[in-house]
């Protein structure tokens, strides 16, 4: 009886210890969950389509990591950057930006981006299934300051249907700036009232890609001048724009003005123009999506006797902020980003050509048709590329705000010449790039 007693006063002690052992271990791992609760803010830019599939992205990485939230903060193109100055004014960039080619060395510059090599080293950050041809855009002084999230190259939206409806051969690649001309003219021509060959393009990027072709660049290699002496070459490349809006061959400003970037809204999608110059390959998902109907992209006219101009970009970056509490968060999050097959596959490449060897062989295999037609022209752009230029300096944006305010839109609109555009823009340009 004594020793029956004696057991199960055993029993009893050890179970009411094993409980509390593990009512302790239960209170451990909670609090433990409490204290590593991560909180990340992100900022992005895009069209609905975009936001939508990060979205879903965001909500994937959270459910697989519960200790993590994300704040979505989006917006289209149109007032991001002036959002994230002003964040930045304030000490207060979210934790995950995405980043542009041609603000890179400007935020970078500032101190306001976070080096994530300590995170590729820590493995953090995965970048082993990359090739260094995605990685590099994103170093500057040997510092990772961006993670690429999708390749792209300078491009033209086509509607082939349209062209054939003309009774107009396709454009090939190997084109020139005069075949454009005269092919956009016939499609206005034979197309009926309110209807046009090409939606114009007389922006900046259009004018670095024909500089370019004359093996020039806008800025010197130190950053403190125009990289081009001559300013014909920007009279030249917006006297094609302005031909083009004086034949009819192109629309009117009050079509396409209104849409501004928002690609969804490109007169193209209602079949107003049959042409869109000045567009990133990724574009064409979002594009296609709002037409509701097949589109193709095409490489940019060639010049006779004249440079390559195209170069694989890219597309966007993924930075994070200097001033970010959860620097390795971040980049575990943008690793899952570039990696993860199923993250991948609701994005389905519509930043650029995925990085990530194995993600870009997986969704090639399972694209989309406008995905596969961005895989295609990607490759075919690689094949009429040639190196790309260093980022743009400090100042740069101011530049092309400047050229967008001053060159690009009085030429739409028969303000200027393009020979006082050219004059202005240099005068003020120069001014701008000397300060910094």
């Amino acid at each position: 009886m004594t020793k029956k007693w004696h057991y199960l006063f055993f029993v009893f002690v050890m179970t009411g210890l094993l409980v509390a052992c593990s009512s302790s271990d239960s209170a451990s791992e909670t609090d433990g969950d409490s204290s590593n609760k991560v909180e990340l803010r992100m900022l992005w830019w895009g069209s609905q389509d975009r936001h939508d599939r990060t979205l879903e992205v965001i909500d994937l990485y959270m459910e697989e990591n519960p200790h993590v939230t994300i704040s979505a903060e989006f917006t289209g193109w149109d007032g991001y950057w002036e959002k994230m100055a002003t964040q930045a004014a304030g000490g207060n960039l979210p934790d995950i930006v995405q980043m542009d080619y041609k603000y890179l060395a400007e935020y970078a510059g500032k101190g306001l981006l976070a080096d994530l090599n300590p995170y590729v080293e820590s493995d953090a950050l995965d970048l082993s299934d990359v090739e260094d041809t995605y990685i590099d855009g994103g170093i500057i002084d040997d510092k990772l300051y961006a993670v690429n999230i999708g390749a792209n190259a300078h491009a033209i939206v086509v509607d082939n249907a349209m062209f054939e409806e003309a009774g107009i051969d396709p454009l090939e690649p190997g084109y020139t700036w005069e075949e454009l001309k005269e092919k956009a003219k016939e499609l206005s021509d034979n197309l009926g009232d309110n209807v046009y060959g090409v939606h114009p393009g007389a922006g900046v990027m259009g004018f670095k890609h024909y500089l370019r072709q004359h093996d020039q660049w806008l800025y010197s290699e130190d950053g403190t001048e125009l990289g081009y002496d001559d300013d014909q070459l920007l009279v030249d490349y917006l006297q094609i724009t302005v031909d083009m809006l004086k034949s009819g061959a192109a629309a009117p400003p009050d079509v396409f003005m209104t849409a501004g970037t928002n690609v969804e809204q490109f007169p193209i999608v209602n079949e107003e123009t049959a042409i869109v110059m000045d567009i990133h390959s990724n574009q064409i998902t979002a594009i296609e999506s709002g037409a509701g109907r097949p589109l193709d992209l095409m490489l940019q006219p060639s010049l006779e006797g004249g440079e390559l101009g195209h170069y694989i970009k890219p597309g966007q970056f993924f930075s994070v902020a200097e001033s970010s509490e959860q620097q390795e968060e971040a980049a575990k999050f943008i690793s899952f980003f570039t990696n993860n097959i199923e993250a991948n596959e609701i994005l389905n490449a519509e930043r650029g050509v995925p990085i990530a060897g194995a993600v870009r062989e997986h969704l090639k295999e399972n694209a989309s048709d406008a995905g596969r037609k961005m895989f295609e022209y990607v490759e075919l752009a690689q094949e009429h590329s040639r190196e790309i230029d260093p980022p743009d300096p400090q100042g740069s944006t101011e530049i092309e705000s400047l050229f967008a305010n001053e060159v690009q839109d009085p030429i739409y609109y028969g303000e200027v010449t393009p020979e006082e555009a050219a004059e202005n823009f240099r005068k003020k340009a120069s001014e701008i790039l000397a300060k910094d």
